[in-house]
Order: C-alpha cells, then sequence, then structure tokens
C-alpha cells in the first residue's frame, strides 16, 4: 500500500494543482505545457508524471481540487441543527460564491471552450460537477425531507441552476463583470423563495 501523503505533501499537491489551474486558464489547455506549470509551481516531470499520469490528469485533478474545497468549506459550515429552509440559503451562498470564484470562472471558460476537442473533460465536469452537486445536496434535503431520494435530487438541480442563471452566467459571458455579497444575496433568496414554495407543495400532496 502507497503512503499516504503527509500534511506538507498534501500542501505541496495543492500548490501544484493551483498553479496549474492557472496556468491553464492563461493559456488554455492547448497552450498549456507541463514545463510552464513547472516554472511556477517547481517539482519535476517525474512527479507530475507518477501523480497525475498526463496533463490531462493534471487537468482532471487540478478540477477536482476545485470540487473538494468548495464542499468542504460547505461541510465545515453545515449544522443539523438548521431547517431545511435556513440550508437552502447557507448552501446556495457558499455554492454561487464559490462558482464565482476567478478560478472557478476560468476554469468554466476553458471547459466550455475545449470539451468539444476533448470529450473527457466535459464529461468529467457533467458528472463530476454538475450531477454530482445535484446528488449530494439532494443528501442534504433528505436528512430534512421526507420526500424520495429521486425527487429531491430533481429539486436539487433546479435549484443549483436557478442559482446560476443570473450573475453566474453574467460572470461567465461578459468579461469585467464583478459580483457582490449583495447580488449573491439577493438571488440566493430570490432562488431559495421559489424552491421553498416547490417543496412545500411536494409535501403537502405526498399521502400520509
Amino acid at each position: 500500500m502507497p503512503a499516504l501523503p503527509t500534511k506538507k505533501g498534501k500542501q505541496r499537491q495543492k500548490a501544484i494543482l493551483e498553479s496549474a489551474i492557472d496556468v491553464f486558464i492563461a493559456n488554455g489547455y492547448e497552450g498549456t505545457s507541463l514545463d510552464k506549470i513547472l516554472k511556477i509551481s517547481g517539482g519535476s516531470r517525474t512527479t507530475i508524471y507518477k501523480t497525475y499520469g498526463s496533463k490531462q490528469g493534471l487537468f482532471l485533478a487540478a478540477l477536482e481540487s476545485m470540487v473538494e474545497e468548495l464542499y468542504s468549506e460547505y461541510a465545515e459550515q453545515y449544522d443539523e441543527k438548521r431547517t431545511w429552509e435556513e440550508e437552502l440559503v447557507v448552501f446556495g451562498n457558499i455554492f454561487l460564491k464559490g462558482i464565482l470564484s476567478r478560478r472557478a470562472i476560468g476554469a468554466a471558460r476553458l471547459i466550455y471552450s475545449e470539451s468539444a476537442r476533448f470529450p473527457d473533460i466535459g464529461k468529467w465536469y457533467y458528472e463530476q460537477g454538475a450531477l454530482l452537486s445535484y446528488s449530494c445536496f439532494a443528501k442534504v434535503l433528505e436528512n430534512h425531507i421526507a420526500l424520495d431520494f429521486e425527487e429531491l435530487k430533481g429539486i436539487a438541480r433546479i435549484y443549483i441552476e436557478m442559482l446560476k442563471n443570473n450573475i453566474y452566467l453574467k460572470a461567465l459571458c461578459l468579461p469585467g463583470f464583478e459580483s457582490d455579497d449583495a447580488m449573491i444575496a439577493r438571488d440566493v433568496a430570490e432562488s431559495a423563495e421559489i424552491i421553498k414554495t416547490h417543496i412545500r407543495k411536494r409535501i403537502s400532496a405526498k399521502p400520509d
């Protein structure tokens, strides 16, 4: 069994992955070489290939690290005493702020532009980004709401996509656009109210 990475080793990997995604965003997928990444992050080609296998493996690992960071933040703030109504707002704020970060926006633009030429990247983003987010939040809702999990997953999908249909879309499409906490809070509140109404209707319609 391979040795688990030490705390220092994990920090080193995180630094490499952050440097990698910055270089990919700045140069595009095709325009990025391992030499450019190593120039910023340090390390060696041998270590990169041993750990990630290839440039695509490194890119996907960098994306995965970003996803894990977002959900780690949410997990740290999770409080089982909150109601599901409160959970919608807390999750919405953390999620929307996370996907509006400079790295997240840059990575999303890159993925959309490259997925036709590199379908594995697009597939990963859809399965490990979008679909996983629906399932993860549905599991949270399942702790509070007595509805079928597949229905909760559909509710989570609708909510998450609602969160992405205003300022996130502007951030993707309009270079120079900047959001603030007030804008995020407004979008979350509006989306959450719509989903609250839908959930309450589904709960009241459920047979006793």
